[in-house]
């Protein structure tokens, strides 16, 4: 075939993987057909990866040594090295295979059942834990309590991920990886996903994603992966000026939905760091803030929250938006007190029925 009309361009990041890329290649190789070209880009290795990729490639069938191309860069981390291989892929369809990672045999014809007819093709995640295999599970992509489908897919595990997709190049135009940003995944995908017309869901767990004892995900906290997943759509978000409204499901995702857990637990753990912790904050993604604010978000979208946290929520963000960032403090302090009644009076009330039932 014209190796200038790839189907599929699969890219892999590599960087220190020598205990995991050779079976990553691997199973690429048992899922592609001539329609892909496996774009492997090293990061700047240290480690012996470059060695295992090139011993992997030469050993290849000499049918599909042109399918595979190796680069090698500076070490300037995945977003980066993600960019790299877009800019060089051929393919009408993206797809990112992280280098730790492995994918099912069927993984691509699957995909080619489907793909003409979409934009963008999502799939479940099989996690594997390193170092417990009893803990692993299938992580499901999109959620079935939600009405709509945009934001079953945001809610839906992994929502930022771009490994559990294959994305229409076409897609990535107007966006880039932000560059030394931790979950770079989250300046794009989730406006990708907006920006699709069609988008098919296909409920197996074709993807087999591993947790490393050291992993970026696994070393972070759900608190300072809140307020890094703000920071970077927000920058993405302020590019747009004015259109706001159509990533109205992004910002209710990653803003709204998550903003009294995290800042419940961030009071708890961190009380005498709480008060810069949403300064700071709120002057990151202070257009967002004003945003929700002043289109009444909170109450007019679809979220989990009762009638009663509505109010608190949208409440909070008034404060935000004000700098009043104590008085969001004593929300979240009333707040808790309140539960804290509550469950007495809960627990008490179970007594009771216990000595009278007896």
């Amino acid at each position: 075939m014209d190796k200038s009309k790839f189907l599929f361009s699969i890219i892999v990041p590599v960087y220190n993987t020598e205990k995991y890329v050779k079976k990553c290649l691997e199973s690429i190789e048992q899922a592609i057909d001539n329609d892909c070209e496996v774009i492997i880009v090293n990061d700047g290795s240290t480690d012996h990866s470059e060695e295992i990729i090139i011993d992997f490639i030469n050993r290849l069938p000499e049918n599909m040594k042109c399918n595979f191309i190796y680069t090698k860069k500076e070490n300037k981390g995945l977003a980066d090295t993600k960019n790299v291989g877009i800019e060089m892929a051929r393919g009408k369809y993206i797809s990112v295979v992280d280098s730790d990672d492995y994918i099912s045999n069927d993984f691509y014809m699957l995909a080619r059942k489907y793909i003409n007819d979409y934009d963008i093709i999502v799939y479940d995640l099989y996690v594997i834990f390193e170092k417990n295999k009893s803990w692993n599970y299938t992580s499901r992509a999109c959620r079935d309590d939600k009405n709509k489908y945009l934001a079953a897919l945001l809610n839906g595990a992994m929502s930022g991920s771009s490994c559990n997709k294959i994305i229409k190049k076409e897609l990535y135009k107007n966006y880039k990886f932000p560059v030394g940003k931790q979950y770079e995944d989250t300046a794009v995908t989730p406006f990708i996903l907006t920006d699709a017309n069609k988008i098919k869901y296909i409920p197996y767990p074709l993807y087999y994603y591993l947790q490393r004892e050291k992993s970026i995900v696994a070393s972070n906290t759900l608190m300072s992966a809140f307020y890094k997943i703000c920071n970077n759509i927000s920058d993405v978000l302020r590019k747009k000026n004015n259109d706001l409204d159509n990533y109205k499901e992004v910002i209710n995702e990653f803003f709204i939905e998550r903003i009294l857990d995290i800042f419940n637990q961030d009071l708890s753990q961190n009380r005498k760091q709480f008060l810069i912790n949403i300064k700071e904050f709120a002057q990151n993604n202070k257009e967002i803030i004003n945003y929700i604010v002043n289109n009444n978000i909170t109450k007019d979208n679809e979220n989990h929250y009762s009638s009663r946290e509505k109010e608190i929520v949208n409440d909070i963000f008034v404060l935000l938006s004000k700098e009043q960032y104590k008085n969001v403090k004593e929300i979240l302090n009333k707040r808790k007190f309140v539960n804290y009644l509550k469950n007495i009076k809960s627990s008490f009330i179970k007594f009771i029925k216990s000595i009278v039932n007896r």
